[in-house]
């Protein structure tokens, strides 16, 4: 490879200020909304923030790769691999996108999946650049290791890419597309407007609505003035067991995980509560009428929230004990491992 001054330059001062973003602005806010729970999608938008400059920046590097011929080993034209440069680095920038999405709402799976991609994808594409432009530092280092692995995934990343976008655009059209960007790139925090609601809603007519604001998958805000809007009403531990005992529980029992009870609360719900679970036990479809998709995920819902809500109600008269030997039963009736 021969490297012009320039390029090199170019290519490990855009590297340089990538590693830069990617530690500090990028880091931090994948940090803090992921400590957060968050049930919207606030998190969009200053996540884009930080993306979009750390993969302008490493596919400048990139560029720069390519233009002292570190992509030449495929024997493509030099124009075609500047494009397919381009296209890589947006997809690789998505497939980053898609893995910071389930670290900050990783719903029922644990987080440490998605951490190598965070990481690892930006930090290779770095390295990769800084190997290639810089030869001479080190010509005993050898890049092919590295540069295959990377090229068949961004192979993979950019046809993945190229199939999911496809499929939007053939299925939405071109209003659909524009309509998906709009929203990724408008995402906003709705706690306001959550709060603007909860404050006229009635806690007689509007009891149900005020649980959905007051369950697990809320922010802090909009649950703590939704469950005091629910404490406003004088019957409310009654209204909630008679709820949790009705034949739709799943409101009152998404609320629970969440709920914080005194003693004697506790005592009145507890009855109640094992009444909700078995009766979504006993509401799950048999095996031969659930798809697996929705299998998994009853089960991890159930996994998550059922040992909380059984928690929480432990200290009362009220036997829990066969509660999740059920539940697992209704959804893995042949599982001989229990």
């Amino acid at each position: 490879m021969n490297s012009s001054p320039l390029v090199q330059i170019t290519g490990n001062v855009c590297v340089a200020l990538a590693a830069f973003v990617f530690l500090l602005p990028l880091q931090r806010v994948v940090w803090n909304y992921a400590s957060k729970y968050l049930s919207d999608d606030r998190w969009v938008t200053p996540v884009l923030y930080s993306l979009i400059p750390l993969w302008l920046l490493l596919m400048v590097g990139l560029l720069c790769m390519t233009a002292i011929g570190g992509f030449d080993s495929l024997r493509l034209g030099r124009p075609l691999l500047y494009a397919l440069t381009v296209g890589a680095s947006v997809a690789l920038a998505t497939v980053t996108f898609v893995f910071i999405a389930l670290y900050i709402r990783p719903g029922f799976t644990p987080r440490v999946i998605y951490t190598p991609g965070i990481y690892l994808i930006p930090s290779a594409t770095g390295l990769l650049v800084v190997l290639s432009l810089n030869q001479k530092l080190a010509p005993g280092i050898p890049i092919h290791w590295l540069r295959w692995p990377w090229t068949i995934f961004a192979a993979l990343s950019l046809v993945a890419c190229l199939g999911f976008f496809g499929y939007r655009f053939v299925t939405t059209g071109f209003g659909g597309m524009a309509d998906f960007a709009h929203r990724l790139l408008n995402a906003r925090n709705y706690t306001a407007e959550h709060l603007a609601k909860i404050a006229v809603l009635d806690p007689q007519q509007d009891f149900t609505d005020l649980l959905r604001y007051a369950n697990q998958y809320q922010s802090d805000a909009v649950r703590e003035a939704a469950t005091t809007r629910l404490r406003s009403r004088a019957d409310f531990i009654d209204a909630l067991a008679e709820l949790l005992k009705s034949h739709s529980p799943e409101t009152g029992v998404d609320f629970l995980p969440s709920a914080t009870l005194s003693a004697d609360e506790q005592k009145r719900l507890a009855l109640p509560a094992r009444t909700a679970l078995e009766r979504v036990i006993d509401d799950i479809p048999a095996p031969n009428y659930i798809t697996r998709e929705r299998q998994k995920q009853l089960l991890k819902w159930g996994r998550k929230a059922f040992p909380v809500i059984i928690g929480k109600l432990t200290g009362t008269d009220v036997d829990f004990s066969k509660v999740m030997p059920a539940f697992e039963h209704a959804l893995r009736p042949d599982d001989t491992r229990r």
